[in-house]
């Protein structure tokens, strides 16, 4: 009788055990956290634990280009429809491990989220799709702890052939998005069976697909392309209009025409009250069709303090003025390439003017 207890006792507490592993949530403490009140709403507070182990692998990737800030930022942004930016810190992905990412990379792989062997996508043969995944994770605090409640991927889809050299013509965007359903859902099933996200099988995750810059047509166009929230199975994907464009451009034109002729008109009025040579270009970021942000960059070539004071007010004046929308608008204003001065006005906001000396 005594050892049918004892047996019956030892079951109970596996059983207790196994209840309480399911019940658990991560949670972590550390003094180390930025506050981002200086920012706009739409930033997340930041806590910083250990630090991403692909931090040096995404850097050597894109650090030279666009898409070094259009991947992170733009995953805040779609991040903050899901888990709010006022009741959320934000860190550095802990889960994804290099080692497992670059299993994913792969072709030959049990996590594999390359093409199979032998396929083919808009007539090109095994291409290799997937060059990076990132993660952000969301958490709540309580006294010193921090609770886990939630993370972001991203995808990062960058069509190359078997040999990951670049493609002669780029690939089709719709090749693209159709791949990119396909990779959502396996990402899914890998956060669901893979041991490295134990913490984050019970938890909402969004899975979003990011379309690199095609560096052979454009130097800023990369964006994401679609978005996939996640909360207790897998949930239906969305297409995401992101799109990053050149001022001026034909693309500009034909995106935001009023914009465009605005931007042209600043340019024009640089150039007029320029005694040397002036240029002046924009890089704007639009949502859904709207632009929510344009940063400029002018170059010019004055010798006096009072000519670039001059210049940095026709800059001003025209931000202030001539565009018909309201978004957020900075402009670095360079000569001999140092910066100088910056133009900066918020949306909403007057326009504010700050000389570097």
């Amino acid at each position: 009788m005594k050892r049918i207890i004892c047996v019956c006792m030892a079951f109970l507490l596996l059983l207790t055990g196994c209840q309480s592993s399911q019940d658990t949530v991560e949670e972590e403490t550390t003094n180390n956290t930025a506050s981002m009140e200086s920012f706009d709403d739409t930033y997340y507070n930041i806590v910083k634990f250990e630090d991403s182990e692909l931090r040096e692998d995404f850097y050597l990737d894109y650090g030279a280009t666009s898409d070094f800030s259009s991947i992170g930022r733009g995953l805040q942004i779609l991040s903050s429809q899901y888990f709010s930016t006022s009741d959320h810190y934000m860190s550095e992905g802990q889960y994804l491990k290099l080692a497992l990412k670059q299993e994913m990379v792969k072709r030959e792989s049990d996590y594999s989220l390359q093409p199979a062997a032998g396929t083919k996508i808009a007539n090109v043969s095994d291409p290799t799709m997937v060059q990076q995944i990132q993660e952000q994770d969301f958490w709540e605090k309580s006294g010193d702890k921090y609770t886990l409640k939630g993370a972001s991927f991203v995808i990062v889809l960058d069509p190359r052939d078997k040999n990951n050299a670049r493609l002669k013509t780029q690939m089709d965007d719709q090749s693209i998005l159709n791949y990119g359903y396909e990779c959502s859902e396996k990402l899914y099933e890998i956060i669901q069976s893979h041991e490295d996200f134990e913490k984050l099988k019970n938890l909402p995750v969004l899975i979003s697909i990011y379309q690199a810059t095609d560096l052979t047509e454009s130097t800023v166009d990369g964006n994401y392309i679609l978005k996939t929230y996640c909360d207790g199975s897998y949930g239906n994907s969305e297409e995401v209009n992101f799109e990053t464009v050149l001022f001026s451009s034909t693309r500009a034109e034909e995106l935001d025409a009023t914009t465009s002729n605005e931007f042209d008109i600043i340019k024009s009025n640089l150039k007029d009250a320029a005694t040397e040579a002036a240029g002046l270009v924009g890089t704007a970021r639009y949502q859904n069709g709207e632009i929510q942000s344009m940063v400029m960059e002018a170059h010019l070539n004055v010798k006096t303090a009072t000519e670039l004071m001059y210049l940095s007010s026709i800059l001003a004046n025209g931000v202030d003025t001539r565009f018909s929308s309201d978004f957020d608008i900075k402009v670095l204003i360079y000569s001999q390439d140092e910066l100088q001065a910056i133009v900066i006005k918020d949306r909403g906001q007057d326009v504010k003017s700050y000389y570097l000396y």
